[in-house]
């Protein structure tokens, strides 16, 4: 499973994908910026359907639903 680190900046989605590589004893990663969905359903599709695991970045209560608020 590769790793996919998600991330909100306004009402854009940006991904980026995690590679790891060995170097010498230990290990290295590398990122690279991927274009994905732009909602947050169709980000977790296309993860599940890319094997990605998702880490997602940021203040996610911005990007559910409001609840609906009784006043009074």
């Amino acid at each position: 499973m590769k790793c996919l680190i998600v991330y909100q900046a306004g009402s854009d989605w940006f991904g980026q994908e995690v590679k790891w590589h060995r170097s010498g004893s230990g290990f290295y990663r590398e990122v690279t910026g991927i274009g994905i969905p732009q909602t947050k359903p169709a980000i977790e599709t296309f993860a599940s359907e890319n094997d990605y695991s998702v880490e997602w970045r940021g203040d996610m209560t911005a990007a559910l639903p409001a609840r609906p608020v009784r006043v009074g």
